[in-house]
């Protein structure tokens, strides 16, 4: 089988920690959902977008399953998206998002 991919997509008006917190917060969500006990994980790939509402817009047009992650700190937020393992041509979607840094 072809290697698999986890796409994570979380705010940029987040704060760095925050950031990689609600990124981790949805990669586990997917990841119970998506991954069966037994099976290889992923590699995973954490990408920005500029705020919620921007978030929300490309959770529509995904086309793959995902998971996404709601911080009850910040008023029930969408913080962040993971994605199902995805391999080929699925991954083209991504392709114009910034790594997060």
């Amino acid at each position: 089988m072809e290697h698999q991919y986890m796409y994570v997509l979380v705010r940029n008006d987040l704060s760095g920690p925050q950031k990689a917190v609600q990124s981790a917060h949805a990669a586990i969500e997917a990841s119970r959902a998506f991954i069966k006990p037994g099976e290889e994980h992923p590699s995973v790939i954490i990408v920005t977008v500029k705020s919620e509402q921007k978030l929300k817009n490309i959770a529509d047009k995904l086309g793959v399953k995902y998971r996404a992650f709601f911080e009850p700190d910040i008023g029930n937020q969408m913080t962040a998206i993971a994605t199902e393992p995805i391999h080929g041509e699925q991954r083209k979607f991504f392709r114009k998002f910034q790594l997060m840094k």
